[in-house]
């Protein structure tokens, strides 16, 4: 069961560099006049899937160690970059749904909403960072 975390993270990570692919498009197009296409219901469907897989895997993580150790919080450093992604999560669910459903021409709600998923995924990298020695000392031991 304790693999089941690591797999789906890193899969959905995978996914999330895709989406920031994709926004990088829309960036490039409002912010810097370069004429490139935005996939814009691909972007919003994909990062609809990141951050449910991400919120799903922080759900598996925390059942598989509490039911596999005994303990929640064991592993400091991962856990507590669980615990900043998820409101960072909750940011980027909210922004991106508002601005899909309501469709204006903008420029700071798309700013912050970027900002923030950059910082996400960053913290997501961090997570990789801190849940490798886990991986390494616990499940390939």
């Amino acid at each position: 069961m304790l693999w089941i975390h690591p797999i789906l993270q890193a899969l959905v990570t995978i996914g999330a560099f895709y989406v920031f692919y994709l926004g990088l498009q829309r960036f490039r197009s409002a912010h810097l006049g370069h004429r490139v296409p935005f996939n814009w219901k691909r972007h919003v469907v994909m990062g609809r899937w990141v951050i449910i897989g991400w919120l799903l895997g922080l759900a598996v993580g925390k059942m598989a160690v509490n039911a596999e150790m005994g303990m929640m919080g064991i592993f400091a450093d991962h856990n507590q970059g669980a615990m900043v992604m998820t409101p960072l999560m909750l940011i980027a669910y909210v922004s991106g749904t508002y601005m899909d459903r309501r469709k204006a021409r903008r420029t700071a709600l798309p700013l912050v909403h970027a900002a923030n998923n950059v910082l996400l995924l960053g913290v997501a990298l961090y997570q990789v960072y801190t849940g490798w020695p886990i991986v390494e000392n616990f499940l390939l031991n």
